[in-house]
């Protein structure tokens, strides 16, 4: 048995030392041939598609890279301290493919998936791995809530599945036509997650005069500032400005601000290339599954990676940096400095970005009031579930500088409203 599991762990450990812009191609061109796609045509399309990952990953990486230690100066600057450190997603994730249970969620997930569509619960057919891997929050989380109970675990992972694998169904129209992707989905845990918020706040902001008339979409900014309402230009003084505030000198702001402006610019046109691959090769695999299940729209799942880089998305995360950190300090029910998540809070929000029509300004709005009121508290709350997580596969550090930090939490990842509410839901029975 234990051979067996030796085994299985190999086999998905290989399988997650790939990079994504590897996996899912892979994954999509194994597909299409078994579809019947035609082999040199289904080849193109995947290396097509696997090129527009790599400037996606790349960009992404930039993004992150640069914006990182920028979000670290003002950690330090601003003199933060609370008790509980944001490590981020890596050392999270990391931890949870430590732990034995995640080999029984994985292929689960793949089951599971296959079954909600025969039995015409869900129209998604999610492909990206990672998409898996962020369902197990929730199961770990009551892992370890419950003394170690594997059953209330993956029921718990199971529900995650259910939700997301529903909710992206229900936005897929307005996601598909706003991003430019028919017959694509985003059964992203993180991002779907605050989505439901997201969309409800701007409900909310539909029927208030003063917030309802406010023109901060692309087209609108384009017009009444002409080049001072362009990405490229937002970019660029965002990022400038934000380096300023932590403390770098004249030519390193420079240098974020160029950054920005270029991962402004680039990161669209890599999604455009990504598609040009994707389109053939999703409406082969679509098309099959449609013929199998006649009357059925089937939708391929990605990663939301492929659709944060929409201009009023990236503008909002970073002017969110220091609102972040601002919050943080003066809230007094919050204990997190948020750190290494910070990069990251444009897949909070991009879900919401299609409900806001693109707006920056109700977008920062509504992302304001999720830190303040959903990310931060909770957290705070999950501080204790993620530390044991991260002890129990011998990865607890935290980072020099954070002398009064007892806690580590992920501010974005692990504060995802769905996991935390299925994971307090599941922990009372155990």
């Amino acid at each position: 048995m234990n051979q067996l599991l030796e085994l299985v762990k190999s086999f998905f450990q290989a399988l997650l030392d790939f990079d994504s812009f590897v996996l899912v191609p892979l994954f999509l061109l194994i597909m299409a041939l078994v579809m019947g796609a035609k082999f040199s045509k289904a080849l193109r399309a995947a290396l097509t598609v696997g090129v527009g990952f790599v400037g996606v990953s790349t960009l992404t990486n930039l993004f992150f890279t640069v914006l990182a230690p920028v979000a670290e100066s003002m950690v330090e600057r601003w003199g933060l301290s609370l008790n509980v450190i944001d490590v981020g997603w890596g050392p999270f994730m990391s931890a949870i493919w430590a732990l034995p249970i995640s080999l029984l969620m994985l292929p689960l997930f793949v089951i599971l998936n296959i079954f909600l569509l025969l039995v015409k619960y869900t129209d998604t057919l999610d492909i990206d791995l990672w998409n898996y891997a962020l369902c197990f929050y929730a199961g770990m989380f009551t892992y370890v809530a419950t003394d170690h109970n594997m059953i209330l675990a993956i029921l718990a992972f199971s529900v995650c599945v259910c939700i997301i694998l529903k909710l992206a169904d229900l936005i897929a129209p307005r996601t598909e036509e706003f991003f430019g992707l028919p017959g694509i989905s985003f059964p992203q845990l993180v991002s779907i997650s605050f989505m439901p918020i997201g969309w409800a706040l701007a409900k909310g902001m539909d029927k208030i005069p003063v917030l309802r008339d406010l023109d901060g979409d692309s087209e609108s900014l384009r017009k009444r500032f002409g080049i001072f309402g362009e990405p490229i230009f937002m970019g660029f003084v965002i990022g400038f400005v934000i380096s300023l505030l932590a403390g770098q000198n004249l030519g390193g702001s420079l240098s974020v601000g160029m950054t920005m402006a270029g991962v402004m610019v680039l990161l669209p046109r890599m999604v455009s290339v990504l598609v040009e691959g994707l389109s053939p090769l999703s409406e082969v695999i679509r098309a099959r599954f449609e013929k199998w299940m006649p009357g059925r729209k089937i939708r391929i799942g990605l990663d939301t990676a492929v659709i944060i880089g929409h201009p009023a998305t990236l503008a909002a995360s970073i002017m969110l940096v220091p609102v972040s950190l601002i919050l943080a300090a003066v809230l007094p029910y919050n204990r997190v400095i948020p750190f290494a998540d910070l990069a990251s809070i444009a897949f909070a929000i991009c879900l919401i970005t299609p409900f806001v029509k693109g707006n920056v300004i109700k977008l920062f709005i509504i992302g304001v009031l999720l830190i303040a009121f959903v990310m931060l508290p909770i957290s705070t709350l999950v501080s204790p579930e993620i530390t044991a997580i991260v002890q129990e596969a011998n990865m607890f550090s935290l980072p020099e500088g954070f002398g009064t930090a007892s806690m580590v939490t992920s501010f974005v990842d692990g504060a995802n409203p769905i996991s935390f509410i299925v994971y307090k839901i599941f922990s009372l029975f155990g």
